[in-house]
C-alpha cells in the first residue's frame, strides 16, 4: 500500500522528503531528527477505519510537515502542514469534522476525487442549513450530503465544522491535505466516532516506519 502511493507519486511528479524511506537504522542514526519526526506526527500512517475493512475504508497518509499548533493563539511561527494522500478507486475515507483546523484537499493527479459535505452543530448532529465552500477560486452554495468532484489539480477549502467523507472514483487518487497546524489526536471527530484500532499483524519484514513504530523505536534512540 504504501509503495502504491510511493509509485503514484514518482507517476504524478510528487517528491517526498528523503525520511519517507528511512529504515531503522537512519533512524537510530539521528536521534534528534527521530524525536522531531515523531512529535510532529509525521510520517506514514496507514489507516483503517474498520478493522479488517481496509480496501472499502482506508487510507494511506504521508504527513510531510507539522507546524507547532500550540502556537496558534500568538498568530506568528510554523502554523501550517502538509500532508499526501492515497486512495485506490473506491476507497472511503468517512465523515469527520475539525473545530479547530482549516484544510484544503487537492488532487495532486489521478482518477477524480469526491468530496461529501455536510454542515454540523458543535456537538456533531447534522444541520439542515445550506453553506458556502470555496472550489479553488469558485465560491459553491451547496446543501446537506452534497458532493463535490475534484478533478486533478482541483482542490476545496473545508472550514471547521464541515463534515466531510472522500474517496477516488474512476480509479486511484493521491491527493494533497495543505492546512493550519493541527493536533490530530484531539482534533478529528468522526461521525460515527470509530471502533478502536486493531491490532497490526506483520508477517512479513518491517520495510517503512509507520506512526505506530514511531514511539517505541524513538525510545530505543535515547
Amino acid at each position: 500500500r504504501i509503495e502504491a502511493m510511493l509509485e503514484a507519486c514518482g507517476r504524478f511528479g510528487v517528491r517526498l522528503p528523503p525520511f519517507s524511506l528511512w529504515g531503522e537504522a537512519d533512524y537510530r542514526a539521528d536521534p534528534t531528527a527521530a524525536a522531531r519526526i515523531l512529535e510532529g506526527g509525521l510520517g506514514w500512517n496507514v489507516v483503517e477505519f474498520e478493522p479488517g475493512a481496509f480496501a472499502e475504508l482506508g487510507l494511506v497518509v504521508f504527513t510531510l510537515r507539522m507546524g507547532d499548533w500550540s502556537r496558534l493563539t500568538h498568530g506568528r511561527g510554523r502554523l501550517y502542514a502538509e500532508k499526501a494522500l492515497y486512495a485506490e478507486d473506491g476507497q472511503r475515507t468517512p465523515h469527520h469534522y475539525h473545530i479547530v483546523k482549516t484544510e484544503d484537499i487537492v488532487n495532486r493527479g489521478g482518477a477524480r476525487f469526491v468530496v461529501e459535505l455536510v454542515k454540523v452543530d458543535r456537538a456533531g448532529a447534522p444541520l439542515k442549513e445550506k453553506f458556502r465552500v470555496l472550489k479553488d477560486v469558485k465560491t459553491l452554495e451547496l446543501g446537506p450530503g452534497a458532493r463535490v468532484s475534484l478533478e486533478p489539480g482541483e482542490s476545496l477549502t473545508l472550514t471547521p465544522f464541515l463534515a466531510h467523507a472522500f474517496w477516488a472514483e474512476g480509479g486511484a487518487v493521491l491527493a494533497g491535505e495543505v492546512s493550519l497546524a493541527n493536533d490530530d489526536r484531539t482534533d478529528n471527530y468522526f461521525l460515527p466516532a470509530l471502533p478502536p484500532p486493531s491490532a497490526i499483524e506483520e508477517d512479513v519484514s518491517r520495510r517503512y516506519i509507520t506512526l505506530r513504530d514511531l514511539p517505541k523505536l524513538v525510545a530505543l534512540t535515547a
